[in-house]
């Protein structure tokens, strides 16, 4: 209806999302929602209250105004810089690599400096939905936003209700007095305000900390890791540290989740000691999944190169099975399925953990990731085959022309070029704008990171790219 009808009820509209925002009046049965209640699969037991998973359903009407709120709230926050540059969720222009692209360079940046780096990954317990609305309000207002949106967002989050739907079963309506939704576009944009004050807490030299969304993580670099746990120590455990933020805004952690890792060069001996906080010691890994890509203490990518080996070969037989030639799939959706699910899959955050190769032979002297992208080959190649149907002796090339599909060395080379473009065009306001932009990344030779390695097998310079803003105009304003 509203994209039918949009030009009958847009007047309408107007007045009501209006009257929402400039008056702070609100349509009390857009705030009742429905939450269908769903088992989790491969839960064991369904006796417990985590074994179950709640999908909110929000009127419609509802989600639209929430979404003009959104875009409003992104642009007066880009606008004016009223977050700290370091967080990365929810910000038009910043992506999940681009935090793991920005982890990487401080390590590296570190080694360079023959220094060592401890890096502990945080784990909030329901983030969305033990925030506090009050503190929320309060956040929106410290950071200076518009009173008119931390008015909306008041009332917004004030007199809510729901009803609980499982297995024919219909509750009474609930009062929901915390939580921030969790899903909508809202949400994400909100959630960033929240747990702004958690990345302000990094105060002095060799201390810093990234977040997306609730993925957030503390560094502290030294000389020894002894020096690096000392401040970690203090970000954790100080006056206005990392717990003291956890219990005024209703977060807590869980330790057992928290991840530790000491990154320190592979070519340089040193201990793995473990972290002592006041209640608890935090045993070091060697590897943790953050934002989807597992990282490593030395910084090699195996275990991830591994990680998505196994899992493009999972998805490329899945797909071999849908398209069988008697009942199966037809060529061109199971092409489409190959591009649009298991590919995007395979080369997520490629330019990271993987060095395309310019060598169009493969060789055992290629350079690159050349063993990977020979598996990355065999993963295609298995997908090429699912789509026509052809023998299993059949060239590659020739399955490459059939399907209209880049050979696999291309592929990559085409992916971690648009990364690279991505992040050359970055506005100054980016915090990865001076690593890429730095006049040294291409040339530098000792512990060359991700954002090295792209610089220098492209030969562009970062700086003679056009800078592309993160917002381009007031949506307010009419066009």
């Amino acid at each position: 209806m509203l994209t039918k009808c949009a030009d009958e009820i847009v007047d309408s509209l107007l007045y009501i999302y209006q009257a929402m925002l400039e008056d702070s009046i609100m349509y009390k049965p857009w705030k009742e929602f429905t939450t269908v209640v769903l088992c989790k699969p491969g839960k064991s037991s369904y006796s417990t209250p985590k074994a179950f998973r709640p999908i909110m359903l929000l009127n419609t009407m509802w989600k639209v105004i929430m979404a003009i709120v959104a875009n409003h709230i992104t642009y007066y926050t880009e606008k004016h810089q009223l977050l700290p540059a370091n967080h990365f969720s929810g910000c038009p222009g910043r992506t999940t690599s681009d935090a793991i692209h920005m982890l990487t360079n401080e390590i590296k940046a570190a080694w360079r400096k023959q220094e060592v780096v401890s890096v502990l990954f945080l784990d909030i317990e329901g983030a969305f939905l033990n925030a506090n609305p009050t503190r929320l309000v309060h956040n929106l207002q410290k950071q200076h936003l518009p009173e008119k949106y931390a008015s909306f967002v008041h009332n917004m989050l004030a007199g809510r209700s729901t009803v609980l739907k499982f297995d024919g079963f219909t509750s009474e309506h609930t009062i929901i007095d915390n939580s921030i939704g969790q899903g909508d576009l809202l949400s994400m944009v909100l959630y960033q305000y929240y747990n702004a004050d958690l990345l302000d807490i990094p105060d002095c030299k060799g201390e810093s900390a990234v977040a997306y969304v609730d993925d957030a993580f503390m560094l502290a670099s030294g000389k020894n890791f002894q020096s690096a746990h000392r401040k970690l120590c203090i970000l954790m455990e100080k006056q206005r540290g990392v717990t003291n933020w956890s219990t005024t805004h209703s977060s807590p952690l869980e330790y057992s989740k928290l991840a530790l890792i000491n990154f320190a060069s592979r070519h340089k001996k040193t201990n793995n000691p473990s972290l002592v906080l006041t209640h608890r010691t935090i045993e070091p890994t060697d590897s943790t999944k953050y934002l989807g890509v597992i990282i490593d203490r030395h910084l090699n990518w195996k275990a991830q190169q591994l990680y998505m080996v196994e899992k493009g070969t999972k998805w490329a037989m899945q797909i071999q099975r849908l398209a069988r030639p008697s009942w199966g799939l037809t060529p061109k959706h199971t092409k489409r399925l190959f591009i649009s699910v298991a590919l995007p899959k395979i080369l997520y955050a490629l330019d990271i953990w993987c060095i395309p190769s310019d060598d169009p032979v493969l060789g055992p002297k290629a350079n690159g990731s050349s063993k990977v992208t020979k598996q990355i080959s065999s993963i295609q190649r298995a997908g090429a085959l699912a789509i026509l149907g052809g023998l299993r002796t059949s060239p590659m090339d020739a399955l490459d022309a059939c399907t209209h599909l880049l050979p696999a060395p291309l592929l990559i080379w085409k992916a971690c070029y648009r990364a690279y473009v991505h992040m050359a065009t970055l506005p100054p306001q980016h915090p990865l704008f001076k690593p890429v932009s730095w006049k040294t990344t291409r040339t530098t030779q000792k512990h060359r990171g991700p954002l090295q390695n792209l610089a220098r097998l492209y030969e562009t310079e970062a700086r003679s790219f056009e800078k592309i803003p993160s917002v381009y105009r007031d949506p307010s304003s009419t066009v």
